[in-house]
């Protein structure tokens, strides 16, 4: 039965990932999901992942947008932010306020500069050229939540204090 889970949960991801379209999905649930298919990636890492959402946030909403943002903001902690062995925490707040989402995303990783910090959503601008980084995975969140999702991002960040996005964006895309 678990694997029949899995199986269906990677089918849902994998689906949305391909798709432009717009659904009813609860957040705590596919977030869960996303997170489900990325442990191959995290699996060997003494990083944690802690999800803080309520059971009852419904999106009308792209579910594709959202589970390439959280695999991206994944992935770019576990390349730029922590060595291979390092431990470390990764966080994902959710709330909802007047129709709005707030999406918090933090890692407790090497954090960054504000030089380098300024040109973290630019294409192809990566610290790791060579070594996993194709200077994307910043730039792809910021275009999907500025698009489909029609959101805001923010960032900050400080050399050793990890980083942390702010998202914000409407419930419902209908």
């Amino acid at each position: 039965q678990r694997a029949a889970a899995l199986v269906r949960s990677f089918k849902q991801v994998a689906v949305d990932q391909s798709s432009d379209d717009i659904r009813s999905f609860n957040m705590k649930t596919y977030l869960d999901e996303v997170l489900l298919s990325l442990q191959p990636r995290l699996k060997g890492r003494p990083v944690k992942v802690e999800v803080d959402c309520p059971d009852d946030v419904v999106l009308e909403s792209f579910p594709g947008a959202v589970s390439q943002i959280v695999t991206n903001l994944v992935m770019n902690s576990l390349v730029h932010g922590y060595t291979r062995e390092q431990a470390g925490v990764i966080r994902i707040e959710v709330r909802l306020d007047g129709g709005q989402v707030w999406f918090d995303y933090r890692d407790d990783g090497a954090g960054m500069d504000q030089e380098t910090l300024g040109k973290l959503f630019d294409p192809f601008f990566t610290t790791r050229r060579g070594q996993g980084g194709s200077g994307l995975g910043a730039h792809i969140v910021y275009n999907l939540v500025t698009g489909p999702l029609g959101g805001s991002v923010k960032v900050d960040s400080a050399p050793g204090e990890g980083l942390h996005y702010r998202l914000r964006f409407p419930q419902s895309r209908k």
